[in-house]
């Protein structure tokens, strides 16, 4: 590859952004290439690293040993990905195999070469550290609710000048005991000792609850989206993202401080606000490899686009007969209109299930529980009423007299605690092929049904909020429509729900995209025709016209 190119590659590396174009060359023209034909390792698991290497065409699949000694896909990396960069700054054995899947070129950056270049280049040191820690970070770290070849780019905490500043109130409860219980001295009667001892166990315990509280909150990066996981030990949990696709901006804000220590705010704008990843390390790098994984996800887009539209030319050239028309049916989606009555007919005390591909919610059981609480006791207390009654254990009133009115209280509190429930049953939430569906019916009263496209939803948030919450695994999750908000009130385990969302968008935006790439095939191959006709030259149709 030629050394302009191998340049301009380096350039959208995210932790070379720095360098100027004739840095870039010299570091071209000095790091050996090296090519890998398709089913070559390039890196081996467990081998001991010796260089980093940047990729330079080419894509490879990530294989990781399972249990059972058999290798397990977990991914994939194309061009300007790193491979190894964990591992040089951590001396550790290579974690995974990396084989080539189409022929591969990488730049073979060994280890003398890197630790002199990045000596000179100190802040260049620091962006592949960053990278090195998220690999590592995310290393320790499960979650559940990323996609099959989803790949982690970075992965950080807020910066760690903000958990000192967090520190800095438990650090002056606990200087403020420590003069206490010197001032007071160590005998057992001193009221001033026992003050001190109590304000330094509260320091402590706040001190503990800080800390954990910094931890849990992450921000991440993916080959798909940008998630801000937040959690308040025992009192708010969310997850909000930003699919790559829906993002419009990023930009950078920082203050004095931030410039000093190295940390800002990176705002992720899309179409319905703004995912703001507060006080993160290293924030130009975090901005660019969002940029990197954007223009990567509509590098793909287009180079599928002009796949199938070559593969449907090269089609139309090999074939003399007539191409079968594609069908209305395959370009235009046609809704189906049972899928809005799919689920609405359940009944029982699930609250999750799925038919004919439609998901439907219901609230969670705790919502039930609350709703039902009042009328439970009720029939509980009369069931009690008219068993203590009947034992003798009371005597109001004559028996039929107090049977007579018992029973229709127990009827009464019954209807009550069946009406409740029916309505409890009748909110549920529905996932169809295309859209999103609320359903809020009173029993006996008006039903109301919202809509909302699939295509429309632009970002999904998750809130599980208090402790009962955060136990129960329930919570709310909020689909930003728009300028508005679609909510699932209180349903259970809110971010595999959130989940169901996000998949069943993919799914849908997938299909749009096929229909509209065979769309803009019939429509190239047709214009194809056109000058065919229009062009062709006559004696190829006439064998006598070209003797």
């Amino acid at each position: 590859m030629r050394i302009t190119k191998v340049a301009e590659i380096l350039g959208q590396v995210p932790f070379l952004r720095e360098l100027d174009l004739d840095t870039r060359l010299q570091l071209a023209e000095s790091l050996p290439q090296e090519s890998y034909a398709p089913g070559d390792s390039i890196v081996k698991q467990g081998e001991r690293p010796d260089c980093m290497a940047i990729m330079l065409t080419g894509e490879a699949d990530l294989l990781q040993m399972d249990d059972g000694g058999q290798p397990r896909r977990i991914g994939s990396i194309g061009p300007v990905d790193l491979v190894g960069a964990r591992e040089m700054v951590y001396r550790q054995p290579r974690p995974i195999t990396i084989l080539a899947k189409t022929p591969v070129e990488v730049l073979r950056w060994d280890r003398n070469p890197l630790t002199a270049f990045m000596k000179e280049h100190t802040s260049i040191l620091s962006g592949l550290q960053f990278l090195a820690q998220s690999q590592e970070l995310a290393s320790h770290l499960k979650f559940d609710w990323l996609r099959e070849d989803e790949i982690i780019h970075a992965l950080t905490r807020k910066h760690r000048f903000i958990l000192y500043h967090m520190l800095s109130v438990p650090a002056l409860l606990i200087s403020a005991a420590v003069v206490m219980v010197a001032w007071g001295g160590l005998s057992a009667g001193s009221m001033l000792s026992w003050t001190g001892a109590g304000v330094g166990v509260a320091g402590v315990l706040f001190g503990v609850w800080q800390w954990l509280d910094w931890r849990n909150d992450y921000y991440l990066v993916t080959n798909r989206r940008v998630v801000w996981l937040e959690k308040i030990v025992g009192i708010y949990d969310s997850r909000r993202e930003a699919p790559l696709h829906t993002v419009l901006a990023v930009s950078i804000n920082s203050d004095m401080t931030g410039r000093m220590f190295g940390f800002g705010d990176v705002v992720i704008r899309t179409y319905t606000g703004k995912v703001t990843f507060r006080s993160a390390p290293d924030p130009p790098l975090l901005a660019a490899l969002i940029e990197e994984n954007w223009r990567r996800m509509r590098a793909r887009l287009d180079a599928t686009d002009r796949e199938g539209l070559m593969q449907a030319l090269e089609k139309r050239l090999d074939s003399e007969e007539e191409q079968d028309p594609i069908s209305f049916e395959e370009l235009q989606h046609h809704e189906d209109d049972d899928d809005l009555q799919t689920g609405l007919d359940r009944w029982g005390f699930k609250i999750r299930f799925e038919d004919h591909g439609v998901i439907t919610y219901r609230k969670h059981w705790a919502v039930l529980m609350r709703e039902i609480f009042i009328p439970s006791t009720l029939v509980i207390a009369l069931v009690a009423l008219i068993g203590a009654r009947l034992g003798g254990l009371i005597r109001w009133a004559d028996l039929p007299t107090f049977l007579f009115v018992a029973l229709i209280a127990l009827a009464g509190a019954g209807l009550w605690w069946l009406y409740r429930y029916v309505d409890w049953a009748n909110d549920i939430y529905q996932i169809t092929a295309d859209q999103i569906v609320d359903v809020y019916k009173k029993p006996l009263a008006r039903e109301e049904r919202k809509v909302a496209p699939l295509e429309n939803i632009l970002g999904t948030e998750v809130d599980r909020k208090g402790l009962v919450g955060i136990v129960l695994n329930y919570g709310d999750v909020i689909a930003n429509v728009g300028t508005s908000q679609f909510t699932f009130d209180g349903v259970f385990d809110p971010v595999t729900v959130q989940q169901d969302i996000v998949h069943a968008q993919e799914a849908f935006l997938e299909r749009r995209a096929e229909r509209e790439r065979k769309k803009r095939q019939r429509e190239m191959v047709e214009l194809f025709d056109i000058y065919h006709d229009k062009y062709r030259d006559p004696s190829q149709d006439d064998p006598d016209k070209a003797t």
